[in-house]
């Protein structure tokens, strides 16, 4: 077998998780860890400083789902052609789906709950949480069951036309917009699906940060940038950037409209970079994904070998990495049990 990989992929991906571990060190070591809800506006930052080192991480979960769409693509192609049928290809993304789903409950949340215990008690909370009742334990449903979620969705649609993977990405984004409920109802407990599904929050026993749906959206997205990338490399070198680029400009006119986000965009540069994630809104992943997209074209281009090759280590092992970092984390915060 000859390896061929897509190195400016690995080299996102890369870049992806090192910015995600500033904004984990936020949580376990700072203490700071604002949440950029559909229930609760703006301001979240205390500083500027706050803000961008939170505002830069806003491109790892989108970016997440986005690389993970292309490297089913390139992966269902590749078995393919090795003489894989459909339905072992389909098999295998929907068993490693699932396999996230059950590693989200029993390796990465006793990571987090090492940081919630060493926290000192006379901390506030880190950011208010919808319908959350501090007093009852629910099971946390994060990024991991997400990725899951949509690897399980998406691989067995793996080899549906283009038009219909752009079609459910879009409605998905739609249906999370237009079902979200606005500010005045953060007190409401909404019902169990609701909230995997759609409306971050707690409803005893789940407490759902990532809801399923809106998050196909750029898993969908991936699939389809991993079928172009496929059609040339003159993609990625020529036309992802501009891509990227049209979105960020999509971005600007929706803001300046009060289009596309849950809350109106307040006065100054970071009123107008604020966007919600939770869940993802359209003004959120059509300036994070078109930074993705921008980055990646970037990446295409000769890099020295200093900053190429560490960040294609990063880039190739995301899962280790990501477990790993949380327990080290985790492990720290017994040192830094108010904050830093």
């Amino acid at each position: 077998v000859t390896p061929s990989r897509v190195g400016a992929l690995d080299r996102l991906r890369g870049l992806i998780m090192v910015l995600m571990a500033i904004d984990h060190a936020s949580f376990f070591i700072a203490r700071v860890h604002p949440s950029e809800s559909w229930a609760f506006g703006p301001p979240y930052y205390a500083s500027a400083i706050a803000f961008v080192t939170r505002w830069i991480t806003h491109l790892c979960a989108p970016g997440f789902f986005l690389l993970m769409g292309a490297g089913m693509a390139l992966f269902a192609a590749s078995r393919r052609q090795a003489g894989w049928s459909r339905r072992r290809v389909t098999r295998f993304l929907v068993t490693r789906g699932a396999m996230l789903l059950v590693i989200q409950q029993l390796v990465e949340n006793p990571a987090w709950l090492l940081g919630i215990l060493s926290a000192n008690p006379d901390l506030l909370p880190l950011a208010p949480f919808p319908g959350e009742r501090p007093d009852e334990l629910a099971m946390p449903f994060l990024v991991l069951t997400a990725l899951g979620v949509s690897m399980m969705v998406w691989g067995v649609l793996i080899e549906a036309p283009k038009f219909v993977v752009l079609a459910m990405s879009i409605g998905a984004l739609g249906a999370s917009m237009l079902l979200t409920p606005g500010p005045e109802h953060a007190g409401e407990l909404y019902s169990i699906p609701m909230r995997i599904l759609f409306v971050p929050g707690q409803t005893t026993p789940v407490s759902v940060a990532y809801p399923w749906i809106p998050w196909l959206t750029p898993a969908g997205l991936g699939i389809l940038l991993g079928r172009m990338v496929m059609a040339g490399s003159a993609f990625l070198e020529r036309r992802v950037a501009l891509i990227g680029g049209f979105l960020i400009a999509a971005f600007v006119v929706l803001r300046i409209a009060s289009v596309g986000d849950y809350h109106a965009a307040q006065p100054g540069l970071i009123g107008f970079l604020t966007v919600t994630k939770y869940p993802p809104s359209l003004d959120f992943l059509a300036v994070m994904l078109g930074l993705d997209l921008v980055l990646l074209g970037l990446f295409t281009r000769p890099m020295p070998a200093w900053l190429a090759g560490p960040l294609q280590v990063f880039g190739q092992v995301p899962l280790f990495f990501y477990l790993l970092h949380l327990y080290v984390f985790g492990a720290l915060s017994w040192l830094f049990r108010s904050g830093t």
